[in-house]
């Protein structure tokens, strides 16, 4: 992810301010005074209140497109890193106390938020209407759209050229020949995969989706209903990545405590061959290593098969008891010009769904355009309606099993007694 340059913390002030504006409009309109209430909050004018895991200087192309458009809007712009689940732990705090932002940024799935009424329905928008059905799917429940979702993330295998070609190697074409050049890399002491500790699991993801999706895209969806459990599911992913991946030493227990930041050094340093990431990451490899010679290729599976990681990016929500709705809508209707979709799409390097507008990609992320066009991506925690719970519950797991105190059985076991709790519980 992005690195984190520091966040700003929502004032209790402001809180107290906004308490007392309410207060005052409901005594103005009780002696006559609802011409000035309506008037102050005309939209256009007033407040603003966003909650966004970009920070504010990778975030400023957009919001100073968006203040130059309407210079009378204040803008409270909150940012928290998403990295160890943090955004998405204050986005439930935010929101079991009903003190959601007005704009707040949100993963799928949306089940829990859409279905408690924390999110505006927006299906209704001209916005969302012009986007294409993947785009909407990704962020509908029960039929309606709760979030503006204008482009898509892909990532794979970042890997370093020069190192590969030092040792006669191409990218690898199939798992079975990662795993021969991984073995070359381990015997010269050098790292074939950087991984952070909250990321040992995206190995388990690479077999998942070339061994499992890649055949059936419905299975994650299927283990939501109980109609199949994740040890049915993971079971062959998970053993296979025990055996090739923690056995041969390609994870190691030293990775727990690498940070996302640490793993991006190893792997710029050429300490380490490959990591895997997305786009977001190469601003800040480049900035460690201005000439480092790296490419990318999607993951690739025992029969040769491409299906690499990525989603629908994260959908824009609008607070169901947004405070300044009328800018909020302003704010999405801006996000979706022609103007805040370059910026947004040049901050994120992303791949666009929204039709009409033209943009550029790092050229180092050109091989995936075709694998974004097609649709070959997916994230499987972004398919989980229980994504909250079983998530950090799969990448503590992973730790465990990589520390030895836990084995796959047993995590898979745990899982499928977490989730049948989980759907039991919303009948």
């Amino acid at each position: 992810m992005k690195k984190d340059n520091g966040k700003k913390l929502w004032k209790k002030s402001a809180a107290v301010l906004s308490a007392a504006a309410v207060l005052m409009g409901s005594m103005m309109t009780g002696c006559g005074g609802k011409e000035e209430e309506i008037a102050s909050s005309e939209p256009g004018t007033g407040k603003l209140t966003i909650l966004c895991w970009s920070n504010e200087n990778d975030f400023a192309p957009v919001l100073d497109g968006f203040k130059e458009k309407y210079p009378d809007i204040e803008v409270d712009f909150q940012h928290v890193p998403s990295e160890g689940n943090q955004y998405q732990q204050k986005l439930n705090l935010l929101a079991n106390s009903e003190e959601l932002p007005d704009i707040y940024w949100i993963n799928s799935p949306i089940t829990n938020f859409a279905k408690n009424g924390y999110m505006k329905d927006l299906s209704d928008m001209d916005i969302v209407k012009a986007l294409p059905d993947t785009y909407k799917d990704a962020y509908s429940y029960d039929g309606k759209v709760y979030a503006y979702a204008p482009d898509s993330w892909v990532g794979g295998m970042f890997y370093n050229k020069d190192l590969y070609e030092e040792y006669g190697f191409e990218a690898p074409r199939n798992w079975d020949e990662f795993l021969d050049q991984a073995k070359v890399f381990m015997e010269n002491g050098i790292k074939p995969v950087s991984m952070a500790g909250t990321q040992l699991m995206d190995m388990i993801v690479w077999l998942h989706n070339t061994e499992d999706i890649a055949k059936d895209k419905t299975l994650d969806e299927q283990i939501n209903t109980g109609e199949k459990t994740f040890s049915e599911v993971y079971q062959g992913a998970m053993e296979k990545w025990y055996e090739d991946c923690v056995e041969s030493g390609i994870i190691t227990q030293d990775m727990i405590g690498i940070t996302d930041e640490q793993r991006i050094d190893e792997f710029a340093s050429g300490q380490a061959a490959a990591t895997l990431t997305g786009a977001w990451a190469i601003s800040g490899i480049k900035e460690k290593n201005p000439q480092m010679n790296m490419g990318i290729i999607p993951y690739v599976g025992t029969e040769g098969n491409a299906y690499t990681m990525g989603a629908v990016n994260i959908g824009i929500a609008m607070s169901s008891k947004a405070k300044n709705e009328g800018n909020a809508e302003l704010f999405l209707e801006y996000m979706a010009s022609e103007e805040g979709l370059k910026a947004y799409q040049a901050i994120q390097d992303s791949f666009l769904g929204a039709e009409g507008v033209e943009y550029e990609v790092d050229p180092i992320m050109e091989p995936m355009k075709q694998y974004a066009e097609s649709g070959e991506f997916y994230f499987p925690s972004y398919h989980w309606t229980y994504t909250d719970s079983m998530e950090p519950m799969l990448q503590k797991g992973t730790q465990e099993i990589v520390m030895g105190t836990k084995t796959v059985d047993e995590l898979l076991k745990d899982m499928d007694e977490k989730i049948d709790i989980l759907i039991k519980s919303e009948k």
